[in-house]
């Protein structure tokens, strides 16, 4: 039904109260590991697999990306930026055990919790809303960042996002990092969307940017105002054009 609608260009915005959370653990890698060796707190810290002269950084601390270091980037080119950068060797078991303790909070709300990674996570408050969370979704954000901190350890923190699909519950949970929590709903979905690049939308890389400002949209407002039509045949040239219309207004695709 949504996709017949959004073929005829007849979707509005979705107006029901946001029921998805994403969860992000900050810097996953690196955090953690300052968080198991408080000398390194503060610090500009990487992650590699095996450090050798050759190897790049998989992981990298808040204070390291202040100083421009980037993941994918090489040993020699990070140090240049950051003499004093801490470079690490990955820690799979420390990793995991915090993947679950995260896990086990997340699933104590609800049990319907998808992890999307080692450090993401999805929880969906549709079942249980009813029954078990009748607090506001931000009371119970801001009691999941506490419950990291006492349950796992004080330096860990998480972004937390808010909305009514996965996408911009996960948009929100990247409006404020590290340690943010934002929520975005029919009623402000418009003034953060006027904040933000076509690039900072999850799935618009380079190569899909390209298309949009061939079609003459270059911000994610103009994209939201399009219609399913032109996605589907300028943009996408398929279906996938569809999906973009619903998910930007905040339908599940």
């Amino acid at each position: 039904h949504l996709a017949t609608q959004a073929r005829w260009g007849e979707l509005g915005l979705n107006t029901e109260e946001p029921l998805i959370m994403h969860i992000d653990l900050n810097s996953a890698f690196a955090t953690i590991e300052q968080q198991a060796r408080p000398s390194l707190r503060g610090r500009p810290v990487g992650v590699t697999n095996r450090i050798s002269y050759n190897c790049c950084v998989i992981a990298a601390s808040y204070e390291a990306k202040r100083l421009g270091i980037k993941v994918g980037m090489g040993y020699q080119e990070a140090k240049m930026l950051a003499p004093d950068l801490v470079m690490l060797e990955s820690d799979p078991p420390k990793y995991h055990h915090v993947y679950q303790k995260l896990c086990s909070i997340m699933k104590s709300y609800t049990p319907d919790v998808v992890m999307k990674s080692i450090d993401e996570g999805v929880i969906d408050f549709h079942s249980t809303r009813q029954t078990l969370n009748k607090r506001p979704l931000q009371d119970i954000g801001y009691e999941i960042k506490a419950r990291m901190k006492s349950e796992v350890g004080k330096w860990m923190t998480i972004n937390v996002g808010i909305g009514p699909n996965r996408f911009l519950a996960k948009t929100a949970a990247g409006l404020h990092k590290p340690d943010g929590l934002d929520a975005i709903s029919h009623k402000n979905l418009h003034s953060i969307y006027g904040k933000m690049q076509l690039t900072d939308l999850t799935g618009i890389a380079r190569h899909y940017e390209a298309r949009l400002n061939a079609a003459g949209i270059f911000t994610p407002l103009q994209f939201l105002e399009a219609s399913s039509e032109k996605l589907r045949k300028q943009v996408f040239h398929s279906v996938v054009g569809d999906d973009w219309y619903q998910r930007l207004r905040g339908y599940e695709v």
